[in-house]
């Protein structure tokens, strides 16, 4: 392991920012644009944001000379809007904080008896030389994903992966330990009262990143998400380029619900790639060197997501708004049915009706875990014990704690060991992100799509143009967490609450889009068009060599299918390890 002064070098030699204690010694390091770090110094006091926050120079220097203790800093940052880390070092102690939903994470390590601290597990693991924690690379073969606490185990031994809800307290002795700072409100809000809340926590999210903006971009879709924000960000002052993919599938509306929407928007430079330009999913994979800090998914699709940025950065975007977690905030999970049916039983009768209607959930498994009551510990050991699939057909996913994770045949016992390993470790003692099902699904459904945007940003940082979820804002979150659970989760309406929000600022006739064609044309393309480039992952493969998968059943998996074994979905999974595995991990 290097000692503290040769890693402090080893950083400075790489970064391109820092900010220096008063001695000269570093306080932070690191790569950040100019337009991003907001710094105040007084005396031996100081505090650093940096992200988009709507808090003004001004602002931030009262509230460092009027504050003495990193602990009194929770009142004056819960009515911050944007997305940004927080590090400050008050009277002698420091505190380090992401934001609720996993966007801008905090990780952090012991080096020579001191604690450090930074946003990315690589870069941590780096500097402390730490070895891979395979347990977490058999984690990451889990589908769909990871379920908590075992998400936040680190790619690295040593690493220690701060909760989205805690920040990192470091007194003068170097010691430190966590302390909560946020919890989720109390869900008393009616629709219209919330809807408020929500159109000032978006509009403010979507303000802080254009002050001072010449160019942004922002994904339209057509769905009322990017919708949102693309009206929103038009109320800025600077350009606006409203970008567009279109989808392989004929059937897909994409296009034309944003060409209605531009017609609403003049002076927006509306950018569309067309269909015969599309890129496909797993193009470019063979040759893919992406430096992310944990497998991610969201390399199956790169060369589509770089195709768009790059687009954006050839017309002057510096930063690209995105709907990303919209559908997350917005709808609540079915779960919050279950203790409903607790408290307003007829309330609940009323929405089974709509979500089996919707979703053609059978009726006894239906009622069989309505009724059933499940600790999440025991939950979570179950799920540990049933990977391989094959769990009772008397139980209902969507109204369970989550979606348990299941492994294709193509890993092997050894790496399925590991995993149980994990399972049992933390199994006995885990406890929910929140008190009922439907909260704690919630926010893990935001958490796990903060850890895919979060990976996203890293993959396109290259391009110039950076990302921003104003949907996955602390404020957003809070707002839309603040609101009745059965006018959020409504089966019979489609996201009422940012329909109900967005009022008077996305034009009526333009909220009527109820859903979107599914993208398995696109995906059933890009495997076929791209078997030979999966095939040559197999061949020295990373995974084999820590004995994790079988090639033979691996090759075989590499072709699309249309079965009720969804291979191919698992199969995204396996190559974004595989990946991270030859683009992170020295040979």
């Amino acid at each position: 392991m290097p000692t503290r002064a040769e890693a402090v070098l080893a950083l400075l030699h790489h970064a391109t920012r820092s900010v220096a204690y008063p001695s000269g010694r570093p306080w932070l390091v690191g790569s950040w644009p100019d337009d991003q770090i907001m710094l105040h110094v007084a005396g031996r006091s100081r505090v650093a944001l940096i992200g988009h926050t709507s808090v003004s120079t001004d602002h931030l220097a009262r509230l460092v000379e009027r504050t003495g203790d990193v602990s009194a800093l929770d009142t004056p940052l819960a009515d911050m809007a944007g997305s940004c880390h927080v590090i400050a070092d008050l009277g002698g102690r420091q505190r380090v904080q992401g934001t609720v939903s996993g966007v801008r994470r905090v990780f952090h390590a012991e080096l020579d008896g001191n604690a450090v601290a930074a946003d990315r597990a690589d870069v941590l693991g780096w500097l402390i030389g730490a070895e891979l924690n395979q347990h977490a690379v058999a984690l990451s073969l889990l589908d769909p994903m990871r379920p908590h606490p075992l998400d936040d185990v680190p790619m690295w031994h040593g690493v220690t992966a701060l909760p989205a809800d805690r920040f990192l307290l470091v007194e003068a002795s170097g010691r430190a330990s966590t302390i909560r700072w946020w919890q989720p409100p109390a869900p008393v809000l009616p629709l219209r009262e919330g809807a408020r809340r929500l159109a000032t926590a978006l509009s403010d999210a979507v303000r802080c990143r254009l002050r001072g903006a010449e160019t942004v971009s922002c994904d339209l879709s057509g769905g009322l998400d990017s919708m949102a924000v693309t009206f929103l960000a038009a109320r800025g002052q600077g350009k606006l380029v409203a970008y567009t993919a279109c989808a392989l599938d004929s059937a897909d509306d994409d296009l034309a619900w944003a060409d209605r929407a531009v017609v609403e928007l003049p002076g927006v430079v509306h950018d569309v790639l067309p269909r015969d330009q599309i890129p496909l999913v797993y193009d470019g994979i063979a040759g893919a060197d992406d430096t992310l800090d944990e497998p991610s998914v969201g390399v199956i699709d790169r060369a589509k997501l770089l195709t768009g940025y790059r687009r954006m950065a050839a017309n002057g975007s510096q930063l690209h708004l995105t709907g990303h977690g919209g559908d997350e905030v917005l709808e609540g999970a079915p779960s919050h049915l279950h203790s409903m049916l607790r408290t307003h039983p007829l309330r609940a009768v009323d929405m089974f009706r709509g979500f089996r209607a919707r979703t053609h959930w059978p009726v006894l498994p239906t009622v069989l875990t309505a009724l059933r009551t499940q600790p999440y510990s025991s939950w979570l050991s179950s799920s540990g014990v049933q990977l391989a699939g094959g769990g009772s057909r008397l139980r209902l996913v969507d109204l369970e704690w989550g979606i348990p994770p299941t492994l294709p045949p193509w890993v092997t016992p050894d790496a399925h060991a590991l995993i149980r390993e994990s399972f049992a470790a933390v199994a006995g003692s885990a406890a929910p992100l929140a008190g009922t099902r439907g909260r704690h699904a919630d926010l893990a459904a935001i958490r796990g799509r903060a850890r895919l945007v979060r990976s996203l940003a890293q993959l396109v940082a290259p391009t110039g143009t950076a990302m921003a979820a104003p949907f996955l804002d602390d404020r957003v979150i809070e707002a839309c967490q603040s609101v009745r659970p059965h006018e959020r989760a409504n089966p019979w309406r489609h996201k009422p609450l940012l329909s109900e929000a967005m009022r008077g600022i996305v034009p009526t006739r333009l909220q009527g889009r109820n859903g979107k064609v599914d993208r398995s044309a696109e995906e059933e393309a890009g495997i076929r068009a791209n078997r030979g480039h999966l095939l040559v992952l197999c061949e020295g493969s990373r995974l084999a060599d820590l004995g994790f998968v079988d090639t033979g059943q691996l090759r075989a998996a590499c072709r699309y299918s249309i079965s009720p074994d969804r291979l191919h979905e698992p199969l995204q999974q396996t190559v974004a390890c595989e990946l991270w595995l030859r683009t992170s991990v020295a040979g």
